[in-house]
């Protein structure tokens, strides 16, 4: 038979604080790896998806290396072009 709801693992890019993590948890994923390069953001997905591999910065990170998932995640670093920013596009560090 097919893959079940709760055997659906997931892979999260650019996590922050797991918003998209907690919407894919709730509809029934798993989540198996996160990646994330701010400090307090990793304290919090530690406590929160204790059992998820943590990675660190994205631009060192071999994608041949992470688990396999159904489903890869990601929230577009919005701070180099957010009206809250500096709106510094791409001189701002976290441009990708």
């Amino acid at each position: 038979m097919g893959t079940t709801k709760n055997e659906l693992r997931y892979g999260s890019l650019f996590t922050g604080i797991g918003g998209l993590d907690l919407g894919l948890d709730m509809a029934g994923f798993e989540c198996a790896w996160q990646v994330e390069v701010d400090e307090f953001c990793k304290e919090i997905l530690e406590r929160e998806w204790p059992n998820a591999k943590r990675y660190g910065d994205v631009f060192n990170l071999d994608g041949s290396k992470l688990e396999p998932v159904h489903l890869i995640c990601g929230g577009f670093p919005c701070q180099p072009v957010s009206q809250a920013g500096k709106r510094a596009g791409t001189a701002d560090e976290r441009w990708l």
